[in-house]
């Protein structure tokens, strides 16, 4: 069977219109751009040079391309203000879940990252964990500041976690912070205005604003949570190289094998897509290759 072959032209085209990349789809408003997150399921805030993945800013913005250096941009604006508003609201879910990069991702899809995660739904998981040398000694402190006293502003966590200063300590702090993100252990609540540049994130445990989210996980078989990722983001993305979507969400290798063989034998993917212009394979949604206009008409 001779490999099937997309345009880069084409490609791209679709994923204006996958990302909002044109000033017609433009989010305008939060409410459109809480359902945008719904739509894609889960995108970057701003981008990651090394991942192909719809982002938030691009969405606002309407248009290709990164972050303008002018600082006074009314759409650069929006995605500062609407990133902190819809999480604050619980509307959307926001944390450095993939690739330690800022992600949104819609509060339907946030069930089956959890079912992925290593928690198992109780607050205490954490202390398992950390006996098993799973955990931080700094990533412990934060959490038990936030499981003994609350949601907190980060210069009151810094110190009620006996993080505080600057240097190797400050480094710690954020790297504990990254490593609990990742994890669906803590999550941005808000903002606070509680330090000296008058702008500083909120932290609770995940199970505090999401405490629903552990049953619905229970339901949801690995398996399952793997699928439904993976082809959410080929929908989107419309063809990458294997090899980026293996970096993107970093499962081991034989769940990935798994993965490439039950949906390839479902019919629902192909490995072995070539896109003219770009050098090596590419995985893709099977109905893409074979209707890649009609893709771009139904969406």
């Amino acid at each position: 069977m001779p490999e099937p072959e997309l345009d880069l032209e084409t490609v791209e085209a679709l994923r204006d219109i996958r990302y909002h990349r044109t000033p017609a789809l433009r989010v305008t408003n939060e409410r459109a751009a809480k359902a945008f997150v719904d739509e894609v399921g889960f995108c970057f805030l701003f981008g990651n040079r090394d991942i192909e993945m719809p982002t938030f800013w691009n969405a606002i913005a309407g248009a290709r391309g990164g972050i303008p250096e002018e600082h006074n941009n009314v759409y650069l604006d929006r995605t500062w203000q609407w990133k902190d508003t819809l999480p604050a609201r619980g509307e959307v879910y926001y944390a450095k879940i993939l690739c330690n990069t800022a992600t949104l991702v819609s509060l339907e899809l946030v069930p089956f990252f959890y079912a992925l995660s290593p928690n198992y739904g109780d607050i205490e998981d954490y202390l398992e964990q950390y006996e098993a040398g799973q955990m931080t000694a700094e990533a412990k402190n934060i959490y038990e500041a936030l499981l003994k006293e609350g949601a907190m502003a980060t210069s009151r966590l810094r110190q009620v976690a006996g993080l505080a200063g600057g240097g190797a300590v400050a480094r710690s702090f954020e790297r504990a912070i990254a490593e609990l993100q990742a994890e669906m252990k803590i999550v941005k609540v808000g903002i606070s205005d509680a330090n000296r540049w008058g702008y500083a994130y909120v932290y609770d445990l995940f199970l505090r604003r999401f405490p629903d989210v552990p049953e619905k996980a229970r339901a949801i078989s690995t398996d399952q949570a793997m699928d439904t990722l993976l082809l959410r983001y080929l929908r989107n993305v419309i063809a990458v190289p294997e090899a980026m979507a293996r970096r993107l969400f970093r499962w081991d290798d034989w769940e990935w094998g798994r993965l490439m063989e039950r949906l390839t034998a479902r019919g629902l993917i192909r490995r072995d897509v070539r896109i003219r212009g770009l050098e090596g394979t590419h995985l893709a949604l099977a109905e893409t290759v074979r209707s890649p206009q009609q893709g771009a008409s139904e969406t």
